[in-house]
């Protein structure tokens, strides 16, 4: 059988030149194997979606098998190769806003609607649910959006986030306020109004989504709670200078505080109380922190970064790495194996290798690195300098290999990776975006999307197959792949954009401008009026 499937079934269908269409007709009708259904449905759920579309095609029992829920098992692991827990669209979430918009959006999404109605109890419906969803999306030809919600503030709002099942969203002001809102039979409400005496630094959503918390140049971090309904103030962590970054671990027990007062407090939840377990002390203010994806360990970035472990319930101290400048922004490779750090210094990453961390690599540029992102698997990074350049690079053996560098003639704004990992796009003050794709083991310029005005955000929708594009100009335009070509679909006028985001399920997505947020929702062109 594996012979059988490595000459036919995972071959693209036309590749053999040779094989008339009767013959390969002929070939797709012969059952060719007599594994029971159960065991080749485990396989078939292991496999990647390429790999499945291929082997429907082999014959009409592994098509029957192959169906929509193998299907979105695959296409879920593509969109998030890294992320372990399910994804967070619910039933609840469904019936809430999804179901109405999907039967609204096309006859594509009525049949979707009536399917999904039957597989509520479906272990798999999360995934389902978030295939569909992007389904209907990608198969219109022709898109536009409608105004769901705006929500206004008293000055610019400098930051947006949905919360994990996209039920909710929280907007950050220069006013020092954040607020909360709430999808309410297709609009945004506003819930709740978190107060602070000074400007809001950071905001994060926990894992689950049923908490949140604010840090404040007021020398406060407020812990807010979802409790029936409703979100309340749970508890204030205090710092004697400004917090300057808050961090929820993976999975949601420990919340850590960054602070100008040289600190880093580590509180921890037990039955159901947050108690201060650890104050990480440094010789200079904490600028950053975050854990590793696996949440075993924490990184505090002053001059210093420190590196803890939790060994059983206990944080120790593991490393203490001294640079000769302040280091602003760390973070782990998503399998937890690499760390890389920003200073004002040649970028460093290090590895952890039987259990000790070391430097693995120094990564340079003409001018100083002032971001790094790591690809979804890990396998490749994105560095920006202020040389005007953004560099790829590829992890092979132990060692990162410089595979392309992107030319801008002004600076490079903001830079993403798709989902998958196979894209990603550069924004820059010189009015382009650029997305490059990798083809065949080699970075390729896929597009150049020349805007009206400096680029500066760029976003990917959650299944890849769509890119929000903003200036601050007049206008944020979406496109899409139609056809394995980049299009644009959408444009929508905005005003001093300072934000842009997707919802996790990709039907919303959210414009800061100014002293308001815009919520969107996609509509086909065919069936709703124009942005």
């Amino acid at each position: 059988m594996q012979a059988e499937l490595s000459r036919k079934c995972l071959r693209p269908s036309g590749s053999n030149v040779y094989e008339s269409s009767e013959e390969r007709a002929s070939f797709a009708n012969k059952d060719i194997t007599i594994l029971p259904d159960e065991l080749l449905v485990k396989i078939f759920s292991n496999l990647e979606l390429r790999d499945l579309t291929h082997c429907q095609l082999v014959n009409r029992r592994w098509q029957k098998l192959i169906d929509d829920h193998i299907l979105a098992l695959a296409f879920y692991r593509r969109c998030h190769p890294t992320e372990r827990r399910t994804n967070p669209l619910t039933v609840e979430r469904y019936h809430s806003s999804i179901r109405g918009w999907l039967a609204g959006f096309s006859n594509l999404g009525r049949e979707l609607a009536q399917r999904l109605d039957n597989s509520l109890q479906h272990k798999h419906f999360s995934e389902i649910l978030f295939f569909f969803t992007a389904k209907v999306i990608a198969k219109a030809k022709a898109l536009t959006c409608q105004l769901v919600g705006t929500i206004s503030h008293s000055n610019s709002v400098c930051n947006t986030s949905f919360s994990p099942d996209g039920g909710y969203l929280m907007t950050v002001s220069f006013d020092n306020t954040v607020k909360i809102s709430k999808l309410v039979a297709g609009q945004w409400q506003e819930e709740a109004t978190i107060g602070h005496s000074y400007r809001v630094n950071e905001v994060r959503f926990s894992s689950d989504g049923k908490r949140l918390v604010t840090a404040s140049s007021d020398h406060t971090a407020k812990l807010w709670k979802l409790f029936n309904g409703q979100w309340q103030e749970e508890t204030i962590i205090e710092h004697s200078g400004w917090v300057n970054d808050v961090c929820f671990s993976p999975d949601g027990r420990y919340l850590v505080t960054a602070s100008s007062d040289r600190t880093a407090k580590l509180s921890r939840l037990v039955n159901g109380q947050w108690q201060e377990e650890t104050t990480i002390a440094h010789p200079h203010r904490v600028n950053d922190i975050c854990f590793s994806p696996d949440g075993r360990y924490l990184v505090t970035a002053s001059k210093a970064a420190k590196i803890w472990e939790l060994v059983g319930d206990q944080w120790q101290e593991k490393a203490t790495i001294w640079y000769s400048s302040t280091i602003v922004r760390a973070c782990f490779s998503p399998d937890g194996n690499y760390l890389a750090m920003v200073a004002a210094a040649p970028l460093t990453i290090w590895k952890l290798v039987d259990g000790e961390w070391g430097q693995s690599a120094t990564i340079e540029h003409s001018g100083l690195v002032n971001r790094v992102s790591f690809s979804p698997d890990g396998n490749h990074l994105l560095t920006v300098s202020a040389d005007q350049t953004a560099k790829i690079w590829e992890l092979a053996g132990d060692q990162w290999q410089q595979k392309a560098t992107i030319e801008h003639s002004g600076w490079v704004s903001d830079v993403c990776f798709s989902p998958d990992g196979s894209h990603f796009v550069t924004a820059s003050s010189d009015r382009t975006a650029k997305i490059w794709k990798l083809v065949d083991g080699k970075w390729e310029e896929s597009k150049v999307i020349m805007h009206s005005g400096f680029v500066s955000k760029v976003s990917f929708s959650p299944d890849g197959n769509h890119l929000l594009i903003s200036s601050k100009g007049p206008t944020t335009k979406i496109w899409g792949v139609v056809n394995g070509r980049w299009k644009e679909k959408v444009t929508v006028a905005n005003t001093g954009l300072t934000n842009i985001n997707f919802s996790p399920d990709g039907n919303h997505f959210v414009i800061a401008s100014d002293c308001k947020a815009t919520v969107w929702v996609f509509k086909s062109k065919e069936n709703a009026d124009s942005c």
